[in-house]
Order: structure tokens, then C-alpha cells, then sequence
């Protein structure tokens, strides 16, 4: 359970080098006589048939629908529930299901379908105020909560909230094969190696026009972007890949799908360990890093440039006033004079006989940081500071978070599954209560735990606004960057709008065409 809550970690299409979001659409409507198969190099493996047991969510969303789904834009749309109410006091939640579907075996989609779902669910996150669920009918749920609760349509959009055929359901909350009702049948699995679907002309919403998609699995960059230039694969994850985005958007057999993802790439102080206990330190390493021109000249396309707490995804729920401070190497100075960090012989400030010397750690597979890691040494040397640089692998990262044993760690945003970030704060990073409480206080548990009774969404958003403020007014994080969803693909596959949800980047994959 620890790891799936984990990983429980707007907008316009660009399409560089060819076309446009209305020329793709139109595309659509032409009369396509290349066989509709699609290879996608991978850097994952599906590692699991179950979504709620760590099956890879690009794919997932294939095979599985939930009750409520993330659109492109990141914003809820019916799933398997047509529509759903809340009482005005939160207790209560009402879902009106979609009739005349059926799983990938036969078996019918209706409330009994349902209540086999969530009892495996049980215990689960996104069910945790729920104190029972009632069918009135056989098209209706009535979620009856513990206390008012204004995120349960998002809660229920996680994909391992994502609903199974009661068939396959295990004594043990298992489940014995990959049967949903989505509009992909996944047919072969090949650990490590490869994993197919096949179309699912019973969908109900409507058959897929590409009728196979196979996912290779390439775990290096540079080797799925050798594949797609030699026609071995048709599209491959920008992720990480940031040599092949440079050199492929010149290329006009290629195109290069983005849009801003709902993830960012922080930086996490350590505020319990010297120098870092001092926000004027780390507001001076704040200060001295030109984020705008280090992400805009080393990550294009891959990232935007940090411009809230949150990405521009969540919208209004975005307080634009707490953000990074501005760049201003001078500012960063003059913090560190008045806090008795004075410039030594080389450079180095020094106070007390100390160096003003922190580390950063960041994944070693992770390019894209390695870049913005050696650009931030150069820019705190700027303001007197000596930035260390630790890569360490993949399977260090959460350990070395987790015990807190860092200066400065870079890593992902996570624990925001959907379109609202409140579990960010409280199960997340902010919380007295919180997994790994990077900093908290009795003014933000408080503001946080009026967040997570309010109902009003005027009043929530105002909370939303105070919370970031709260935060980064004391400086234990800074935004690096928000990432893009990133698809290099072949220049003859239209009408694929990626999705900003970084878990959903894959939704829209029926309603491509090959040309």
C-alpha cells in the first residue's frame, strides 16, 4: 500500500515540425488505408495486470475505466458514471451509471459490478471516508462518508481506483486477469520485453480506430529514439530524452507532441540540518538561481519554466503571488551579509569558521537533472556558495527522502493523483500528519485541516491560495520546473492529443489514425 500511495504522485497542444490540433482532427475524417497498428517504445514495464497493485498507468488506461475519468485537459469527465451529485453538506454522493456496458469477458457493468470493486478497494486511499455505499437501484451508488468530503469524484479518477469484472475478482482482493471494459484487450504480456492490446470493438465509446498497439520495452533513451528513426517503433515517451527531442525536431519525418503535464520537479530543503535551518539561507539559494533561463535554454520542450506552486494545470487553484522568489543574485548577497556569511579569500563565504557548502542529490538516470544540477553549481558559486553534486540511483532516492538524509534533493512532485492537490498537503509533504512532513507548523495543519471539511469551492480555493503562501513564505521547497508530456512520434500519426494528467498521457491513443 506504501508504494502505491507513492506513486499517487489548460492547456493547448503544440505540435513542433508538422501541423496543428485542427489539421490532426480533420485527418480523422479521411479515408485511411494503412493498417492501423501502433509500436511504442516504453521505458517501463507493465509490471503488474491489476491498477490498483502497481500496473503501469499508461496502460491501465487501456484496459480499465474508472467512475470518473481525467479528461485531455485534466479535468474530470464521465467514465463509467454518466454523471454524480454531492449534498450540499458533503455526506453524501450520488453516481448515476452508464447502462449497456459490458467487461471484456461478457459480464455486465452495473452497481453490483461496482460494490465487488470497491469492497476489494476497501482500504484503500480514495475510499477512506466512506462509510458505506448503498444501491438504491441497479444504475445508482450512493456513497454515504464518514465526514463531508468534496474530493470524492477526484478520489474515485485515480487510476487504481479503476473497475475490474467481478469474474476475475480473487478471494484475496486479487485479481486472476487483465478484464476491464475499456477499449484495449491486453492480449500478450512479455515481462520486460513487450506487452500488446488489441482493440475492443465493444467499447462503449466506440471502436478504437487503431485496432493494435504493442509497447516495447526500451529502458534507455537514446536506444528508443535510435528505434524510432529506424522504423522500429512509431512513437516513443520524451521522457528523459531530451538529446532526441533536440535533434528529431529538426527532422520532418517526425513530429514532437507536448503539452504541460500536472507535475513538477521540486527541490526539497532539509530545514532540520545546518546551513539549511536558516530561511535566509535558503532564501539566498532561491535567489541566485535564473530558473527562467536555465530551464528555457536546457530543457526546451521538455519543461516550462517554473510559475506557481503548482503546474498551471490545476488552474485557479494556483496562487499566483507564491511562487519562487525572483531571481536576484544581488538579494541573495545581501541576505548572506546580514546573516554573517561573509566572502572568504576564494570566494566562498565562511561564518564561524564554516563554508557555505550543501549537496545536492538527484537521480543519476535522470539527464534532464544532471543538466540543471551543474548549472545551479555555476549559479550558486555566483553568491558564494559551493553546490556539491550526489546523482545516486533510482532505488536511493526514495531511502535517502524518506530518512531525511540530504541537504537538497531533487526529485518529483508527487502525491497529487488528480485535479485537486489537497492530498499533496496533507498525506504528502505539509501536514503535522503528512508522510514525510517537510515542514509544518500549527498555522498550515490548521488552514489544512479547514481545507479538508470545506465545501464551498470559493472558500476552497481561497485555502488553497493561503496553504502555497504558508509554505512559501518559509522556504523549505523550490519549484524547478513543470514537466511536459512529451510524445515523439512518426509525422503520419494524427489526432492523438496527449493528455496533460502525467498518469493518462496514453487516453487518447483510440482516436489516432495512421495515415
Amino acid at each position: 500500500m506504501k508504494k502505491a500511495i507513492l506513486l499517487m504522485t489548460a492547456l493547448s497542444v503544440t505540435v513542433l515540425c508538422y501541423g496543428s490540433p485542427r489539421r490532426q482532427n480533420s485527418d480523422a475524417s479521411r479515408n485511411v488505408s494503412r493498417v492501423q497498428e501502433l509500436i511504442i517504445g516504453d521505458q517501463f514495464d507493465l509490471q503488474n495486470i491489476d491498477p490498483a497493485n502497481g500496473m503501469l498507468d499508461d496502460a491501465q488506461i487501456l484496459v480499465y475505466n474508472g467512475l470518473v475519468e481525467m479528461d485531455s485537459n485534466f479535468k474530470q469527465s464521465p467514465g463509467l458514471a454518466e454523471s454524480w451529485e454531492m449534498s450540499r453538506d458533503g455526506l453524501t454522493w450520488t453516481f448515476f451509471l452508464r447502462k449497456n456496458v459490458i467487461f471484456h469477458d461478457g459480464e455486465p457493468w452495473n452497481a453490483q459490478a461496482a460494490l465487488a470493486n470497491f469492497k476489494r478497494l476497501d482500504g484503500y486511499p480514495g475510499l477512506s471516508d466512506t462509510d458505506r455505499i448503498e444501491t438504491p437501484n441497479e444504475y445508482t451508488l450512493i456513497f454515504h462518508m464518514k465526514q463531508p468530503t468534496y474530493n470524492l469524484s477526484s478520489n474515485l479518477a485515480r487510476t487504481m481506483m479503476s473497475m475490474v469484472s467481478p469474474k476475475v475478482i480473487l478471494p484475496d482482493g486479487g485479481i486472476s486477469k487483465a478484464i476491464g471494459s475499456g477499449p484495449y484487450k491486453l492480449v500478450r504480456w512479455e515481462r520486460d520485453a513487450e506487452f500488446v492490446f488489441e482493440a475492443n470493438d465493444d467499447f462503449w465509446g466506440g471502436k478504437p480506430n487503431i485496432r493494435k498497439i504493442t509497447f516495447k520495452v526500451i529502458t534507455d533513451p537514446q536506444a528508443r529514439a535510435s528505434a524510432l528513426e529506424s522504423g522500429e517503433i512509431d512513437m516513443m515517451s520524451g521522457y528523459q530524452s531530451l538529446p532526441a527531442v533536440k535533434r528529431l525536431a529538426g527532422d520532418r519525418r517526425f513530429q514532437i507532441i507536448k503539452k504541460i503535464q500536472n507535475t513538477s520537479e521540486v527541490i526539497f530543503y532539509n530545514i532540520n540540518r545546518a546551513p539549511l535551518d536558516s530561511i535566509a539561507v535558503r532564501q539566498a539559494i532561491s535567489h541566485a538561481l535564473d530558473l527562467q533561463s536555465i530551464v528555457t535554454n536546457l530543457l526546451p520542450g521538455l519543461a516550462s519554466p517554473p510559475s506557481g506552486f503548482f503546474s498551471p494545470a490545476y488552474g485557479d487553484l494556483v496562487n499566483p503571488q507564491a511562487k519562487n522568489p525572483i531571481y536576484d543574485i544581488n538579494r541573495a548577497k545581501t541576505l548572506l551579509d546580514q546573516n554573517g556569511w561573509i566572502p572568504g579569500n576564494d570566494g566562498v563565504r565562511v561564518k564561524n569558521g564554516q563554508r557555505l557548502a550543501v549537496t545536492l542529490t538527484y537521480n543519476a538516470a535522470n539527464s534532464e537533472d544532471a543538466l540543471l544540477a551543474q548549472a545551479m553549481q555555476d549559479g550558486l558559486k555566483a553568491a558564494g556558495i559551493v553546490l556539491d553534486l550526489n546523482p545516486v540511483e533510482s532505488a536511493a532516492m526514495d531511502d535517502l527522502q524518506e530518512n531525511k538524509n540530504y541537504d537538497m534533493i531533487m526529485t518529483g512532485q508527487s502525491f497529487i493523483p488528480t485535479d485537486d492537490p489537497s492530498f499533496n498537503y496533507r498525506r504528502g509533504y505539509w501536514h503535522s500528519e503528512s508522510y514525510y512532513h517537510l515542514y509544518t507548523s500549527p498555522v498550515l495543519d490548521s488552514l489544512i485541516n479547514e481545507l479538508s471539511v470545506t465545501m464551498d469551492a470559493e472558500k476552497r480555493r481561497e485555502l488553497h491560495w493561503k496553504i502555497q503562501k504558508e509554505i512559501i513564505d518559509n522556504a523549505p521547497t523550490l519549484v524547478v520546473y513543470h514537466r511536459n508530456s512529451v510524445r515523439l512520434a512518426k509525422s503520419n500519426i494524427k489526432n492523438f492529443d496527449i493528455s496533460s494528467g502525467c498518469w493518462h498521457i496514453n487516453r487518447a491513443l483510440k482516436d489516432a489514425v495512421i495515415e
